[in-house]
């Protein structure tokens, strides 16, 4: 692998690890609101359905960063 490809690699895994830190951060905040039990159930299943969706796109978002650094191992 050249050079080039390997410093853009990285920088793609150092740019996924930041959107999986603010989309777990996101998750939190969506949970916290779910916690505070104020809003109707309606609102409360919009956001559980939100959570799940963050947690599903967090996972993948891991993954694809791991392959990333695998191939630069």
């Amino acid at each position: 692998m050249s050079r080039i490809s390997v410093v853009v690699c990285a920088s793609q895994a150092e740019a996924l690890d930041n959107i999986q830190n603010a989309l777990i951060m996101l998750m939190g905040e969506v949970y916290d609101h779910i916690d505070e039990g104020h809003h109707p159930a309606p609102t409360y299943n919009d956001c559980a359905g939100w959570g799940d969706g963050l947690s599903w796109l967090v996972k993948s978002i891991g993954r694809v960063r791991d392959e990333l650094r695998e191939v630069l191992s």
